[in-house]
């Protein structure tokens, strides 16, 4: 058994994880231990921050932890870990009262903002303290959400088979997955099979999760008879973007603005479809002709005449595309993709200076966001955020960003 850390005092811990019924001993399971008091810290780690990360062995057992002082099992927190980057985060769940205790056994998904939408990044049940496993990742901040009151979560039966199949993945038996995914009970409607694909998407196993977003878009008799319910048609969509699949994610654009043109109101699908159609150059006539329906049918707004405006800069039109993003800067500076577009289609359009001072102000507003990450990246750019994660420069800057923001007086 592996040992860290110094002092007299030494013991090790057995994870658990709660389950749908009970609790199961996690072997063979990624894990983050660290003494839970601030200034406490467990010495020699690998890392050298004081918390210790490993891998569990046949009986559930961490390595075997040395401290100076004599701690309880209390004064510790063993959580669950996903991935191995330098940035991370797990939640805690305590009840309203005055008390806060810790919700235990209590389903909940973790998700993750991407380029194209929320990502699931973990499933599971919280602790017996009340913590959600410790998602680790390489995105500089990266903005992490929780959901414990969904459709998903409140159906325990299908729940427990996802997590099921999660753990056999966060344990590398792959096989032991696919064998609980083959006997799963909750992978014959359209909608189970789209949430499968998205926990195949969270392990990492992209060709499988298309396979089974394809499941999703087969002819059934008779349900297909009917129109596709317009929630899972809404699922679909943002999966298909996800896994990067742009016909696919057109052919629902267009029956979901099929949806809105009947219905009148909700989300405008054309400046959707357009935006993330950009990406793709081989789409971007389409791309350019979304982006002018959505002009079409709600107007000119400062969110559309900048996707235009990035289209046609992607399309060769730099001085068209310039002049509607400039337009649209002037009325959300401080949405992070118009900020991470307009200053990247200055910037590879030889106005650098103009694109730092842009960036520059964002920076000191505090935007920030994995488009922006990207362009700036492409620009090389000295954001805080490239620095190392627990570096002085990064606690500086989040430092500043979390104090309260007073707009300055103007004069009358």
């Amino acid at each position: 058994m592996p040992q860290y850390g110094t002092g007299p005092h030494g013991r090790y811990f057995t994870l658990t994880l709660e389950q749908r019924q009970g609790s199961a001993l996690a072997a063979g399971t990624p894990y983050r231990l660290f003494l839970t008091d601030k200034g406490e810290d467990i010495a020699g780690t690998p890392t050298q921050d004081g918390i210790l990360h490993g891998v569990t062995d046949a009986q559930g057992r961490t390595a075997w932890v040395w401290t100076r002082e004599a701690h309880s099992p209390d004064d510790f927190t063993l959580i669950r870990r996903i991935g191995d980057g330098p940035w991370g985060h797990f939640f805690h769940l305590h009840s309203s009262g005055k008390d806060k205790e810790p919700v235990a056994g209590w389903p909940y998904i973790t998700t993750m903002r991407m380029r194209w939408g929320e990502q699931w990044v973990d499933l599971g049940y919280t602790s017996r303290e009340g913590n959600t496993a410790y998602f680790s990742h390489a995105t500089p901040a990266g903005t992490l959400s929780l959901s414990i009151d969904s459709d998903m979560t409140g159906d325990s039966r299908c729940f427990g088979e996802l997590d099921a199949v999660n753990r056999k993945f966060s344990q590398g038996d792959a096989d032991g997955a696919r064998q609980l995914i083959d006997a799963m009970r909750c992978a014959a409607q359209p909608r189970q099979q789209l949430n499968l694909a998205r926990l195949l998407l969270l392990a990492g196993r992209g060709n499988e999760a298309r396979a089974w977003a394809d499941r999703a878009r087969q002819w059934r008799f008779p349900e297909s008879l009917k129109p596709l319910d317009p929630a899972v048609l809404r699922d679909r969509y943002a999966l298909e973007k996800l896994l990067g699949r742009p016909a696919f994610a057109l052919a629902d654009a267009r029956a979901l603005q099929r949806g809105a043109a009947r219905t009148r109101g909700g989300p405008d699908w054309a400046n959707s479809i357009a935006y993330y159609l950009a990406d793709f150059p081989e789409y971007l006539p389409e791309a350019e002709a979304q982006a002018r329906e959505s002009v079409r049918l709600v107007g000119a707004k400062p969110y559309n005449q900048a996707t235009l405006g990035w289209i046609l800069a992607l399309r060769g039109d730099a001085q068209g595309g310039l002049a509607l993003m400039k337009q649209s800067y002037r009325d959300i500076p401080r949405d992070e993709e118009m900020v991470a577009d307009y200053g990247l289609a200055l910037w590879r359009d030889g106005q650098r200076d103009l694109a730092t001072r842009l960036w520059d102000e964002a920076r000191a507003q505090c935007v920030w966001g994995q488009r922006l990450h990207t362009a700036l990246r492409e620009a090389g750019y000295p954001h805080p955020y490239f620095q190392p994660a627990g570096s002085r420069a990064v606690q500086a800057y989040q430092e500043g960003c979390a104090r309260p923001r007073i707009k300055p007086k103007t004069a009358a």
